[in-house]
């Protein structure tokens, strides 16, 4: 027979860890777990970028669990994103004008679609920067190489927050039409 103190003991250390905030599984809402995702729009100078950041958001959602990248047919929600601006900034100079450290500041607007409506469940903008130091290597494609995939992480974590349910079921939203994620 196990003694009431050996029960205790094993009953603490479970019910702390039940209240912590950790949960098991995704934080994928049930119905908005297979997304369709197109080729981000690119609105800046810079050529191909956006095949870049579309790759590391694609890299990011299948990292999570409970999502799923799918053909439109199949899709639940449409993940659309456009990179709106990518600004570079010279932070530093050496004695003959030359580039000592520079930042790169990328900004995104995120759209999510109901797939088979088309409705815009939810808009929010992200962004990010990156800065680099030039005597060390470091340049602007290595600065939106970390930048992309911060900007992809902020991108699906806007999933996995809460955002209006396409049923018509009531639900309090916030009265924002964009959030900062």
């Amino acid at each position: 027979m196990i003694g009431r103190g050996l029960v205790r003991c094993l009953w603490l250390p479970i019910a702390g860890l039940s209240g912590c905030g950790y949960s098991v599984g995704s934080l994928a809402r049930r119905d908005f777990r297979r997304v369709h995702l197109p080729i981000f729009e690119n609105r800046t100078f810079y050529r191909d970028v956006e095949i870049q950041l579309t790759h590391d958001v694609e890299t990011e959602l299948v990292s999570r669990p409970g999502f799923f990248i799918v053909p439109l047919s199949q899709a639940d929600i449409v993940l659309e994103g456009t990179i709106e601006d990518l600004r570079q900034r010279v932070l530093s100079e050496g004695s003959e004008d030359q580039v000592r450290e520079s930042s790169a500041t990328t900004r995104v607007r995120v759209a999510l679609r109901n797939a088979r409506t088309g409705a815009v469940l939810k808009e929010y903008e992200v962004s990010d920067r990156a800065e680099f130091f030039v005597p060390e290597g470091e340049d602007l494609g290595t600065a939106t190489d970390e930048s992309f995939k911060d900007l992809a992480r902020k991108i699906v974590n806007g999933l996995e927050t809460d955002f209006p349910r396409s049923s018509g079921s009531p639900e309090p939203t916030d009265d924002k039409e964009t959030a900062d994620v």
